[in-house]
């Protein structure tokens, strides 16, 4: 049976064989133009047209791109880009025809699309002068196309061409940046690795970007060796030696970008972000606030003074909470420098910022705990035996949920994440676009997180709590206009939670600044702060005093908006910490921009679901109060009852 189907689909290979090629010769004579094809260098890559959250055009520029001669590009690029491209390349004459018969063939016994048979020549003339639509007549015109650039000039000119054409990730085109923004060299200066790198990139460059997926892009990088190797451009044993450094040793962060604008972080993490495809993009409309984005640029310009300290470090993230949208966000204050995004990139040890999404929020959901459950605050020490502190190296003995989360207590919201569970709590957060460690441990109930997690993605975890338990992962784009197609960021949100759970922790966090000079008076606002530790060693290495501060970070939101800030620095340096004032920065930036920028009088109706009631507490319990009680919410059904024979006039 399997010999009658491959000599089928032989059969069948053959025959669409003959009728591409017949097919491409009457389109020598049915599309004329091809003879006035000529190598349209790019001296501009194709622009981008970017608008704001308004439709109003922002920028045209891509921001990274130089022209570079063939005569500047090391050869080991040019062995890289041909070995894994195109090996044939300086022998055939624009097309391959093994190629085409062994692509048609794979593609039908797959019964999909699986294998191309692109030479960089066709590849180039579907950068330039075609779509990526996946016709008959397309391909005819494509090779049509090739075929004429072959007889018109050299392989160099073509192989020059394409490499200034070719995209490298976001809006990086041409070899020449490709080379600064990765590797801050000149493509003359590549070596065997990073040449591999960048050819491996061509396949999916947004996929294989280095700096966002170092392990993918290692393994990517590897085959592109092996296939050096086979061709004999390296030999075994630099093939042996080579594939054992992975990308992250190889990337260099020291780029310069003399092209900087207040728009740069935003640009950066936009188009780092984009959906991969191989489609050409013509504009991208956004959620961009270019006022909040000036802001952002500003702070972290220090232009408010905020940063005593040149090498302190700031990131910050704006959300819109109607459209799930990032209105603004700057990473870094190296600006000018290709360099790590503490708002996206970057795992952050979470701190207590963690502890309303996966302590509490789950204790309300599934054990119907409420903010008037009282919880002990005890002397306490993990399973491993290991003792466990408050902040303040104080017990406040039986205490409420609200007072626990409010003043943000370690060992009321281990004992929540215990009484949970910790498949149940991960399970919760999971839901929030949150991802559980690879080895889960008690201290994960109080930011001690293997990995950690981006401020981004805390922030947008955060806004299920604002939007009353539903979740939608967090986008830089509205809608993406290819040249064939509409990509629209309309999928709904999803409950994610109940919304009274979401309902009793705004409750609790709108506590936590009520009454300080941060509160806000003009609207309703929650917040949560979260603060990292050093070791011991580190402490003693570093001169460091033990009540130092390593990393600070706040998340606020209200009804419009969610704010996460970042305040740290890069690396440990002798004698350098984050102090009173230091620490308290991310205050000060909250305060700056929910002054400016949150919607006055965005309140919070009571939901179906929860019920309002004046309580007091007494032996450890809640009851329905005559005197002396204050009110409290809970979910309808589950408030207190009245303590029998009793008149609470204490």
């Amino acid at each position: 049976m399997k010999s009658i189907l491959s000599k089928f689909f032989a059969i069948i290979t053959i025959f669409i064989f003959i009728m591409t090629i017949v097919g491409s010769i009457a389109g020598i004579f049915i599309f004329k133009k091809a003879s006035d094809a000529s190598i349209l260098i790019k001296e501009n890559s194709t622009p981008i047209y970017i608008y704001d959250q308004n439709n109003e055009l922002v920028t045209t520029d891509s921001l990274y791109y130089e022209y570079c001669s063939i005569k500047e590009i090391n050869k080991n690029l040019i062995n890289a880009v041909i070995a894994c491209e195109d090996k044939n390349f300086y022998n055939h004459q624009g097309i391959s025809v093994p190629r085409i018969i062994n692509s048609i063939y794979q593609n039908i016994k797959n019964k999909e699309i699986v294998s191309g048979a692109s030479t960089i020549t066709q590849q180039y003339v579907k950068n330039t002068y075609f779509t990526n639509e996946k016709t008959l007549t397309r391909k005819i015109n494509e090779i049509v196309y090739a075929l004429e650039l072959e007889k018109k000039y050299t392989k160099d000119q073509i192989l020059e061409a394409y490499l200034n054409t070719v995209l490298f990730g976001g809006n990086i085109y041409g070899i020449k940046m490709a080379a600064k923004y990765y590797f801050n060299k000149l493509p003359s200066e590549l070596s065997v690795n990073e040449s591999a790198i960048l050819a491996g990139m061509i396949q999916l460059p947004n996929y294989y970007n280095p700096f966002n997926h170092p392990i993918e892009v290692t393994e990517r990088k590897n085959i592109v060796l092996k296939r050096m190797y086979e061709e004999n451009y390296i030999s075994n044993d630099e093939y042996q030696k080579l594939v054992k450094i992975t990308a992250d040793e190889i990337v260099n962060r020291g780029f310069t970008n003399t092209k900087v604008t207040y728009l740069t972080p935003y640009l950066d993490y936009l188009l780092n972000n984009l959906p991969e495809s191989n489609e050409v993009i013509t504009n991208i409309k956004t959620y961009l606030d270019t006022d909040i984005q000036k802001e952002l640029y500003a702070i972290m310009n220090n232009d408010y003074k905020l940063f005593n300290d040149d090498d302190l470090n700031c990131a910050i993230v704006v959300l819109d909470n109607a459209t799930y949208g990032v209105k603004a966000i700057v990473g870094n204050r190296n600006y000018n420098q290709r360099v790590l995004s503490y708002a996206s990139d970057v795992l952050l040890q979470p701190g207590s910022i963690i502890k309303p999404l996966l302590d509490y929020a789950p204790a309300i959901e599934y054990l119907y705990y409420n903010p008037a459950t009282i919880i002990v605050d005890e002397p306490y020490t993990y399973q491993n035996g290991t003792s466990l502190k408050n902040y303040d190296n104080q017990y406040l003995g039986s205490i409420t949920i609200r007072k626990a989360l409010s003043d943000s207590r370690n060992i009321p919201a281990v004992k929540l994440f215990n009484a949970v569970g910790y498949e149940r709590a991960f399970d919760f957060v999971a839901r929030l676009g949150i991802e559980k460690s690879d080895t889960i441990y008690e201290a994960d109930a109080i930011g001690g997180a293997t990995n950690g997690y981006t401020l981004l993605s805390l922030a947008n975890a955060y806004q299920a709590f604002a939007n009353l338990g539903y979740y939608k992962k967090a986008k830089a784009y509205r809608e993406i206009n290819y040249d064939l197609l509409t990509l629209k960021n309309d999928e709904p949100a999803k409950l994610a939670m109940k919304p009274t759970t979401a309902f009793l922790i705004n409750s609790i966090l709108h506590d936590v600044f009520k009454g300080s000079s941060y509160d806000q008076t003009k609207t309703y606002m929650m917040a949560k702060t979260g603060q990292t530790n050093y070791d011991a060693n580190t402490l003693e290495k570093y001169h460091i005093p033990a009540n130092a501060t390593k990393d600070s970070l706040l998340i606020a939101y209200t009804k419009d908006l969610t704010i996460a800030v970042w305040v740290g620095y890069e690396k440990i340096i002798d004698g350098k910490y984050l102090d009173y004032y230091k620490k308290n920065i991310p205050r000060t930036i909250m305060k700056l921009l929910l002054d400016k920028y949150a919607k006055e009088n965005q309140y919070y109706d009571i939901i179906d679901g929860i019920t309002k009631s004046y309580i007091t507490i007494y032996n450890n319990q809640a009851y329905l109060a005559k005197n002396n009680g204050y009110y409290e919410y809970f979910q309808t059904g589950n408030q207190p009852l009245t303590y029998p024979n009793y008149d609470f006039k204490t």
